[in-house]
C-alpha cells in the first residue's frame, strides 16, 4: 500500500504555496497554530472516531496546536489529555488539558520514560510535528513503534515539505522517514486514506501521514 500510493499531493504547486502562506500566519487565540485548513478539518474527524485518551505531540512550537487539541477534546466530550514535547517549553501559554514537556525528538527516551508511558491512558494518538528533518521523524517513529497498540494512530506531519522542494534542506524530510518505516514494518501499519484523501489525494500537509497500527498477524 505505502509503495503503491503516490507520495506527493495532488494539489497544484501554486495552491500549496498560497495555503502555506496563510498557514504560517494563522493563529489560534492569539498563538501561532501552524496547521493548514485541511488538517484543521481532518483532525476532529480522527479525534471523534478514535476518541484518544492521550494525545502525544512531538513539536510544541508556540503551544497553539496543543491548546487547540485541548479545546477539541473539550468540544467533542472526549476524556483525554495532551502531552506536548519540544526542545523548549512554550512560554506564556497553558491549558488544563495540556502538559508541556522539554524533550529532544531525537532522544525521546531521555524524557519519555517507561513509567510515564505506562501512566498514559489508551488509546493514543501520536503526532510527529517537530523540525521536518528525516532524522527526527525516523527517531520518533522508531521510539513509538514498540509502544503503540493495534488501531492506535501516529500522524506524521509536514510531508508536504517535499512538494515544496524541501528535500535537500531536510535530508528527504518526514516523507523519506515514513516510507522507510512503512517498508521496514510492512503489514504492521496502514496509511488511512479516509483522512489523507478526504478532500482529494493527499489534500493534507500530512501527506500519506495518517498511519494506523494493525492487528498482529496470526
Amino acid at each position: 500500500m505505502s509503495q503503491m500510493r503516490p507520495w506527493g499531493t495532488a494539489l497544484a504547486p501554486q495552491a500549496v504555496a498560497s495555503i502555506q502562506h496563510g498557514t504560517l500566519r494563522y493563529a489560534y487565540k492569539g498563538t501561532p497554530l501552524l496547521k493548514d485548513p485541511f488538517d484543521l478539518a481532518l483532525y476532529p474527524l480522527l479525534l471523534w472516531n478514535l476518541k484518544p485518551r492521550t494525545i502525544i505531540e512531538i513539536g510544541s512550537f508556540a503551544g497553539g496546536s496543543a491548546c487547540w487539541f485541548g479545546d477539541q477534546l473539550n468540544s467533542l466530550g472526549i476524556d483525554g489529555h495532551v502531552h506536548s514535547f519540544d526542545i523548549r517549553r512554550p512560554a506564556g501559554v497553558s491549558h488544563p488539558r495540556v502538559t508541556f514537556w522539554e524533550a529532544d525528538g531525537r532522544d525521546l527516551a531521555a524524557t519519555i520514560t517507561p513509567e510515564l508511558l505506562a501512566s498514559l491512558p489508551r488509546p493514543w494518538l501520536v503526532i510527529e510535528d517537530a523540525d521536518h528533518h528525516y532524522e527526527t521523524t525516523r527517531n520518533v517513529l522508531a521510539f513509538f513503534h514498540a509502544h503503540l497498540r493495534p488501531n492506535e494512530y501516529v500522524v506524521v506531519e509536514d510531508g508536504i515539505v517535499s512538494d515544496m522542494g524541501g528535500d535537500a534542506q531536510y535530508n528527504g524530510g518526514p516523507g523519506r522517514a515514513l516510507l522507510e518505516f512503512l517498508t521496514q514494518h510492512a503489514g504492521e501499519y496502514a496509511i488511512d486514506a479516509q483522512y489523507c484523501d478526504y478532500f482529494g489525494h493527499n489534500f493534507t500537509w500530512c501527506t500519506n501521514g495518517f498511519i494506523r497500527k494493525l492487528e498482529a498477524r496470526a
